[in-house]
């Protein structure tokens, strides 16, 4: 059986830069799921943990533009 998401991402190409929103209060083991995830799938962005709130900020700002298009 697959457990939930704990997390969820958003990258953004022109700055290198991956959000990510954790969805959960135990962050024991998801800290060390998504450094190791990171470092193996997006070696060359950095990382940053972010609100639910700004979360949804970047991840609206960002689409805007492209559903103008």
């Amino acid at each position: 059986m697959n457990s939930p998401t704990n997390w969820e991402f958003f990258k953004q190409d022109q700055d290198k830069i991956i959000c990510v929103h954790i969805c959960t209060e135990d962050l024991d083991g998801i800290a060390i799921s998504i450094n190791n995830w990171w470092k193996r799938r997006y070696p060359n962005y950095k990382i940053r943990v972010v609100s639910k709130n700004e979360f949804e900020q970047i991840k609206n700002a960002t689409e805007l533009p492209q559903q103008q298009n």
